[in-house]
This record gives C-alpha cells, structure tokens and sequence, in this order.
C-alpha cells in the first residue's frame, strides 16, 4: 500500500506517536531541520538502532529515542561515510600499483601488458565454450560501455583515443569500474598463480561498501546484529585472527561479525591494513581515523550511554584501530 506524503507538522506528530521526543531539540527546530537540512525517509532510518518497548502502555514505541540523537547519528554517519570512502579510494589506487608490479615481473614470463586484457576480454582459460561465451560477454560488454561513455569525459577521453585499437593494461585499469579491477586481478591470479596480500571476497565487500559511500547510503543505520545471517559463520580465518588481534571476545566478535554493514567495515580495515604501503598515505587517513574515533565521536556520548548497541559497536570499532599503525 503506498504511503501518503506527510508535511513537517505530520512528520513530527508521527515521530511523536512512535516515541520520539523533543526535550533537547523543540518541535519547531525539527520542522525546520526536515525541511532544510535533511529528509525524514534517511534521518529515520537510524531508529532502527534503538529498540522498542514490548509491553505497557508504550508498547511498540522506541526507547528513549530523542530526535536529537538522529540528527547526530546522520551527522556521524556523513563523516564515516567520507573517511571510508577515501580509504576505499586509496585501496584502488594500490591495487593497481599491485597489479601493474606484477604484470611488470612477469615481462620474462612474455607477459607485455597487452596479452592480460586480451585474455581477460576474451575469457582465455579452461572452462568449457559456453562458460566462456558467457563471461566474455559480459566482461566485453562492461569495457565497451566504458570506452563510449567516457568518449565526452575531459578525464579520460585522452586515454579512450589513444589506445582504443590495442589498450594495455596500465592504461586499462585507468577507465576499469572498481569491481571490474578486483575481477581483472582474480583472473590474472588464476592464470600465472600469483598468490594476491588479501582475498578476493573481502575485496568484494571493499567494492560493496565503495559503492555505498559514493552514493550517499546511510552505514550506520542499522548496526543491529543478525541472527541466522549465513555471513556470520562465512567469516574467514584471516578475519577472525585480525579481530582477535584487538583485544575482542569471541562473543563480541560473532554477534558483531553478524552483520553485515559492520562486518564490511571490518573487511575494509583489513584490507587498507594489508595493501596500503605508503606511509604518507596511511598516516593522513589514520590520524584522521583516530580524530573521528577519538575526538568527534565522543563529542556527545552522553547521547547514546544508554544505547548498548551502540556503545558496544563503538568500543569494538575504537578496539580494532587501536591495533593498526
């Protein structure tokens, strides 16, 4: 059943009918906040952090749930969402250095940076005929889109001219989407053997939460574990041992790992651990990190002392930067 689309005064009477209150921010500040700052549909979303009476006169409406706390959370979530997605940006970024060193010490293996795409396009390996027609295909598919739609992109037009009749690698991966690199780099691993710092399903889930941060998704809105979640016991042994590195209980680590926004972040930090080498680099992201977990986080902790969720996800996350230098 559609949904009728409600003004200010209706959102806040809504808001009101399921328990939130406005003792730190008045009505008439919220009205305003939904009208110019930010939409009800996203702001709401993080209420899914706090739980619900289940009986009494309040059943069904949120636990000391102010609007106020909202507010911070999308503000918090903001901040997150740029750092992770510059760190998801630095990854790429080594994973083609990664790639492109490899290809380069393979040059007296008659590797010259050619024969990788054109094997990569054409699906050169051994599965059978119809497999290959399939993954060729698409692979084939994905590079033409990206070689006409970036014809009219003052970025990489220079790039499509100059080598569309043969494209090496080093200037392939300049055009690639970060899903087709991480699947470029699969297949170039699968053919010479190379053994690759971190596995290509977390680099699925870098992908995953990339994708999220550049287009505006609320992470934090839903930090709930998950029961019977199929990626609870999927979490791989590297994982595991890089969260019991920090200090957490198998407990904690499993209810945690349960979910899977939580679990991505994890991945993330793995992998930004393991591939990330330049000391520059690291040590903008990772004061900047530390600022965010330190400093801004806390700024009003008082907010969610009582939320257990919350402060349990904080502490853990605080636990794993601890341990990453």
């Amino acid at each position: 059943m559609r949904k009728p689309i409600l003004t200010s005064d209706q959102l806040v009477q809504h808001m009101i009918d399921r328990g939130i209150t406005f003792n730190i921010i008045n009505q008439e500040s919220a009205k305003k906040h939904l009208s110019d700052h930010n939409n009800y549909f996203k702001l709401s979303s993080y209420r899914k952090n706090y739980s619900k009476y289940t009986s009494g006169t309040k059943i069904g409406q949120y636990e000391r749930l102010e609007f106020a706390y909202l507010i911070e959370l999308a503000r918090l979530d903001t901040l997150i969402r740029h750092l992770l997605l510059e760190m998801t940006l630095d990854i790429e970024h080594f994973l083609k250095v990664l790639l492109l060193k490899e290809v380069e010490n393979n040059i007296k293996n008659g590797e010259d940076g050619y024969s990788i795409i054109e094997g990569y396009l054409f699906c050169v390996g051994n599965q059978s005929t119809k497999d290959r027609a399939e993954i060729s295909s698409k692979r084939s598919g994905s590079f033409y889109r990206k070689m006409t739609s970036n014809t009219k992109n003052p970025y990489c037009v220079g790039l499509v001219n100059k080598y569309a009749d043969d494209m090496p690698v080093w200037a392939c991966v300049e055009l690639m989407s970060f899903g087709d690199l991480k699947d470029l780099i699969e297949y170039y691993a699968n053919q010479t053997g190379w053994v690759l710092p971190v596995d290509i399903q977390s680099l699925d889930r870098v992908r995953q939460l990339r994708n999220a941060c550049a287009h505006g998704n609320a992470i934090i809105n839903d930090l709930t574990p998950v029961s019977g979640n199929p990626m609870k016991s999927k979490a791989p042994p590297f994982i595991t041992s890089f969260v019991i590195n920090a200090g957490i209980s198998k407990t904690s680590r499993e209810k945690k790992l349960s979910n899977p926004r939580v679990s991505q972040i994890v991945h993330l930090l793995y992998v930004y651990d393991r591939l990330v080498t330049s000391k520059n680099t690291r040590t903008i992201r990772l004061e900047a990190l530390n600022r965010l977990i330190n400093e801004r986080i806390p700024e009003n902790k008082d907010y969610f002392q009582s939320n257990a969720l919350l402060t349990s996800t904080y502490h853990f996350f605080r636990k794993i930067i601890e341990t990453i230098h």
